[in-house]
């Protein structure tokens, strides 16, 4: 029996840590160079830490998938559709929504 993707995401351990500097132009090249190498990774900041996921995501051109708590999820834009799968299952990009028309 496969995991769910949530659960996938919910298992995945965080490989980021942003300290009380903040995210610095050192940590946006460490998601980079993680990303390269993984489809999705996971960032967690401290309490104390003033951080703005959406534009973490901006900065490393990576899609936010999910934020819970200090928590975020990413995954490199170029991941492969086998990789999105989980992110799309999840409510993550690649999901369209329709239009209702009258």
């Amino acid at each position: 029996m496969r995991d769910r993707p949530e659960r996938q995401m919910q298992d995945l351990r965080p490989t980021v840590w942003i300290g009380k500097q903040g995210c610095t132009e050192t940590m946006i090249r460490e998601i980079v160079s993680q990303l390269k190498r993984r489809r999705i990774i996971k960032v967690k900041w401290l309490q104390n830490t003033d951080v703005d996921p959406e534009d973490i995501a901006a900065r490393a051109r990576a899609v936010l998938v999910e934020v819970r708590g200090r928590t975020m999820v990413l995954a490199g834009m170029n991941t492969s559709p086998a990789g999105m799968s989980a992110v799309q299952a999840a409510g993550g990009p690649g999901r369209t929504e329709r239009k209702r028309t009258r």
